[in-house]
């Protein structure tokens, strides 16, 4: 299951107040904000099975695809090889019924039968027709189960603690209640920042879409060493409210993260600089 970041956060995280600078004779504007992830995915079992490997470490970063849990798979192996030998006997069943059928018909043609067992016997050849589908979606179900005794990373990023130990055995209700573990992605990355209603006001028309608030503003971070993070960000979006608090709004910006800098949780100041003769 993926889950999108929360969007909005409490102003009181914020102890600095937002300042305007000039900067070349540009007017450079500075929020503080914090760093929280563009996209998180849950690792969930889908069936009831014992798990017996973990495949990753706390904190460890893992691709995309990469092996995660491994469930005990005997049972269900069998499982397969039951409704593989079901399916192989329905298939058989098939090949008489067709068998039979046409020689029904041989002998209905020369008269020797009745109209009604021919077609007794094509009611019967359907039937185990639709025995063969039956039998080999149950295949397809029993391997697909057997291939989900193996979790893999839905995502890119990096990887919480495994909430279950080797050995558990995960049932219907523990898969309800908690997740086995948490991946989050850290490239890109996105910042939450929050304006005051002077702001507000002056860029409302800006703010109408990301792409008009792209082009006419640069968005930048200092980190709270004082460097500059060196990749300029993007806004994505901006709240539908003001605190009724604080009397600000929320913006989030995207930033690109490729060295995994930027972690959720981060304090940084985002700093905004006007590229046109906009307000």
């Amino acid at each position: 299951m993926f889950l999108l970041s929360a969007l909005f956060f409490n102003i009181s995280i914020f102890p600095v107040l937002a300042q305007t600078l000039t900067e070349s004779g540009k007017e450079v504007r500075e929020f503080p904000g914090i760093v929280v992830p563009a996209r998180t995915a849950e690792v969930s079992p889908r069936y009831n099975a014992l798990l017996s490997k973990i495949d990753f470490l706390p904190g460890q970063f893992v691709e995309e695809g990469s092996l995660l849990f491994e469930f005990r798979t005997y049972d269900q192996e069998l499982a397969v090889q039951i409704d593989q030998s079901k399916l192989q006997r329905a298939e058989a069943d098939l090949r008489m019924a067709e068998l039979t059928l046409t020689n029904k018909r041989d002998l209905r043609r020369k008269k020797v039968i009745s109209e009604t067992e021919t077609l007794q016997a094509e009611a019967s050849r359907d039937i185990a027709a639709a025995n063969v589908v039956e039998a080999r979606l149950a295949v397809k179900l029993s391997e697909s189960v057997l291939k989900n005794m193996k979790l893999y990373a839905p995502i890119s990023g990096i990887i919480s603690r495994s909430f279950v130990a080797e050995g558990a055995f995960i049932t219907k209700e523990a898969r309800e209640q908690s997740s086995m573990a948490l991946i989050t992605q850290l490239n890109p990355i996105r910042v939450i920042y929050h304006i005051p209603f002077e702001v507000y006001a002056q860029t409302v028309e800006v703010l109408k879409t990301s792409d008009q608030a792209n082009q006419q503003r640069e968005i930048s971070l200092i980190l709270p060493n004082g460097e500059k993070f060196p990749h300029l960000g993007r806004l994505v979006t901006g709240s539908n409210e003001f605190n009724r608090e604080t009397q600000m709004i929320d913006i989030l910006a995207e930033f690109p993260n490729p060295s995994n800098l930027l972690r959720p949780g981060l304090n940084v100041t985002v700093q905004t600089r006007i590229l046109t003769g906009q307000p």
